[in-house]
């Protein structure tokens, strides 16, 4: 039981002889006090609502039954492909709309910083914008290598968020392109 004991005052001048009444102590129970508390703790924590994580919308394509529609090939040239490697860097590369034996594939890689992957994506949107008249044409593959971070998918999301990037895909590297700049690179690609 929880209790307040106020000790008593008093008493007189020493010496002084008059007779006086005892004061009694005050006691105040406090156990009432203690519970309401702790009641009043439990009734905040139970209705309080709290904050609803915020998550990135994914878009699935609809469910198409028997209909479909030949969609016309994505020209290469409005494209740029992100290998994400194990080394916590993209490897960056714009495959060519015909390729032949003797085509060479210019690639390079950066890191994920606002100075590296966003600058990349930006100026491969204002060249497609130069060349086909709208940088909403742009078609970002991005393609993550077996030993690729999972962090490292979701900072290119946030960049493809960050950019307005319209059109992208998350694909497996398996184009013969992909198994040549994995073997540059020093990476498997299965």
């Amino acid at each position: 039981m929880a209790e307040m004991n106020v000790p008593a005052g008093g008493g007189g001048k020493k010496g002084h002889k008059k007779a006086r009444s005892k004061k009694m102590s005050t006691r105040v129970d406090l156990t009432a006090m203690v519970d309401l508390g702790f009641l009043l703790i439990t009734f905040f924590m139970l209705a309080t609502t709290f904050n609803k994580p915020k998550t990135m919308e994914v878009n699935k394509p609809a469910k198409e039954d028997d209909k479909k529609e030949e969609e016309p090939p994505i020209k290469m040239s409005k494209t740029l492909s992100l290998m994400l490697t194990s080394r916590d860097n993209v490897v960056y590369f714009v495959s060519p709309d015909d390729i032949d034996a003797n085509t060479q594939i210019a690639m390079d890689s950066v890191d994920y910083s606002s100075s590296g992957l966003r600058k990349v994506i930006q100026r491969r949107q204002s060249e497609v914008k130069a060349q086909w008249g709208n940088q909403d044409d742009l078609f970002i593959m991005i393609k993550p290598l077996p030993k690729s971070k999972y962090k490292n998918i979701v900072d290119v999301l946030d960049e493809m968020n960050i950019n307005s990037v319209k059109r992208y895909a998350i694909l497996p590297p398996n184009d013969p392109i992909d198994s040549v700049i994995a073997l540059k690179i020093g990476e498997v690609r299965k």
